[in-house]
């Protein structure tokens, strides 16, 4: 089945089109970026960017929980948004894809990271640096399980994401903590002489 056939899918939002002047800044939205999805399609919310336009935008350039995000250059990272990403500006650089009834997101976004090294065949012949458009995206034909196996790979794939995103929080934690601790001896070392 093509991602079209059980899906919505669009381009985000070009932001040149939409930004506002520094003197006409009017709507503030938080946006995404590239640096904000890591190469395991992990969506660091808390390192968004502010956008600001003139004008209110329309709805469908916002994430919605459930919606799967396609990087549409290297490295093709997909990127799965729950509710903690919901309501965020994508730009240009993604393409927004909605399921249908048909297809479990977590399965689709698990399916376009195991596969995305095929979209780099595609982009090699562009002339955009290997850029690959939404409508390629519509076009992939990609395999569809029951359902009930996709929501057992989704499943696990959410957990999955979850697991990294405490590894990576408790990894940031403990770098505090030794620049803390590091900071405390140096400071202990001053009071010393």
């Amino acid at each position: 089945m093509k991602i079209g056939n059980c899906s919505l899918v669009r381009t985000g939002l070009v932001f040149s089109r939409k930004e506002a002047s520094p003197k006409t800044k009017c709507y503030m939205y938080n946006a995404i970026s590239l640096k904000n999805i890591t190469e395991d399609g992990l969506i660091l919310a808390d390192e968004t960017e502010r956008f600001w336009t003139v004008e209110s935008l329309k709805n469908e350039y916002f994430t919605h929980i459930g919606d799967v995000l396609l990087r549409l250059s290297a490295p093709y990272t997909s990127a799965l948004i729950t509710e903690k990403e919901s309501g965020l500006l994508v730009p240009s650089h993604f393409a927004i894809i909605r399921v249908n009834e048909t297809v479990v997101p977590a399965y689709l976004h698990w399916w376009l990271m195991k596969n995305r090294k095929q979209f780099y065949k595609i982009a090699s012949g562009t002339s955009m640096m290997g850029t690959i458009s939404s409508g390629y995206v519509s076009e992939i034909e990609f395999e569809v399980l029951p359902l009930h196996l996709q929501a057992q790979i989704g499943e696990l794939i959410i957990l999955a994401n979850r697991e990294q995103n405490l590894i990576a929080l408790l990894a940031d934690k403990k770098r505090q903590f030794v620049n803390a601790t590091i900071t405390n001896i140096k400071n202990q070392n001053k009071e010393m002489l």
